[in-house]
């Protein structure tokens, strides 16, 4: 009896987050490889021709704020020296600016990019009201969360049956039905953890306190809160040059990678990334004030759950172990369509033999 609810549950699940997974999962699929798909769409508007030295900061920030007429909210540097350097402006709007002759190259909305469409709709179906919220990301969080049930249903299925690992296997020589429904079985049952893992990582991302609580509750420790020091202005402020210098000369062996501006503040922060970090986590704070180190942190040696949540999103997007990791997450994002699609053909199939009978 139970296996006979189990199963109704695994297809009705199936049946009602299908649409939404299948778009989820098709625009997961691009983002994995969405930068270099975007780069390689319009190369002209993304990549400069490299040269030996970029202008001072000074100079780049007067030349964006000429061309934009908005000051600089954050600009995100590059590690590759053929790329432009992506500058985010105070009205919600960016520029691509080379960095070596500080030409403004793009001015454009992020929203109306290759890489943020897709972005936009993975993570909220696009639509924002009028009050600027994103009601529908909601719903990415309900299907991310009936996969994980899906899967754990099917997994419960798979281990029921006496013998379960025998069934872990696929004839190539079998009929098409049957080679089909080994492959969903095996498939399923073997990327059934990390099929997990990405969608949980992709739910912190809209349910943070929740999916927090799973984190500290498994790792039996605490996340660790980074806040910023509140500095206001006394006076005048120091030039732009001294206070990225300032950065640069306590990196502590790290890379910059992004830069942000003080905004209503005296504060001059640069996100870098660690020798040991997967993601830039790690914090360097300058007073614009004095152009002086006030405060830094460095998210190595943290604690589990900080090393856990600060993971997700490398995790989530497979760019942790370079392009082995990407290619092989591009087939499990794209594993969820083929689940979906067999376990229907097999649904379809057994109504027609139920009717014939």
């Amino acid at each position: 009896m139970l296996v006979k609810i189990l199963r109704q549950c695994h297809l009705m699940i199936a049946a009602i987050t299908a649409i939404l997974l299948l778009c989820i999962c098709i625009s997961g699929a691009l983002l994995v490889y969405g930068h270099e798909l975007q780069r390689a769409l319009a190369p002209s508007e993304w990549r400069v021709t490299p040269q030996t030295q970029t202008l001072r900061l000074s100079e780049l920030v007067t030349e964006v704020e000429k061309h934009t007429g908005s000051h600089i909210r954050q600009i995100r540097l590059q590690d590759e020296p053929d790329l432009a350097w992506q500058v985010f402006l105070n009205d919600m709007t960016a520029v691509n600016l080379n960095p070596y002759t500080g030409e403004v190259i793009k001015h454009y909305r992020y929203s109306e990019t290759f890489y943020g469409v897709i972005m936009l709709f993975h993570r909220w179906l696009l639509y924002k009201n009028d009050d600027g919220e994103r009601p529908f990301k909601v719903f990415i969080s309900i299907a991310s969360l009936m996969l994980i049930i899906e899967i754990l249903i099917g997994l419960w299925l798979w281990l029921k049956p006496k013998k379960p690992l025998k069934r872990l296997r696929i004839n190539w020589k079998a009929k098409p039905k049957v080679l089909l429904y080994q492959l969903h079985i095996t498939l399923g049952v073997i990327c059934s953890l990390p099929l997990i893992l990405i969608a949980f990582s992709g739910m912190t991302f809209h349910w943070k306190d929740a999916t927090q609580a799973v984190v500290k509750t498994l790792t039996f420790s605490n996340i660790t809160k980074v806040e910023a020091p509140k500095i206001e202005q006394t006076g005048p402020l120091v030039s732009v040059d001294k206070a990225y210098q300032t950065i640069l000369d306590n990196l502590d062996g790290a890379k910059l990678q992004r830069l942000s501006f003080a905004h209503n503040n005296a504060l001059m922060s640069g996100r870098v990334q660690l020798e040991n970090e997967f993601f830039p986590h790690s914090m360097r704070w300058v007073d614009m004030n004095t152009g002086q180190l006030v405060k830094k942190f460095d998210a190595v040696d943290q604690s589990a759950a900080t090393a856990t949540w600060n993971f997700r999103y490398v995790f989530h997007v497979g760019s942790f172990g370079g392009h082995f990791t990407k290619i092989l997450w591009l087939i499990l994002t794209l594993l969820p369509v083929f689940l979906v699609i067999s376990g229907g053909y097999f649904y379809v199939k057994r109504q027609r033999k139920g009717k014939k009978s």
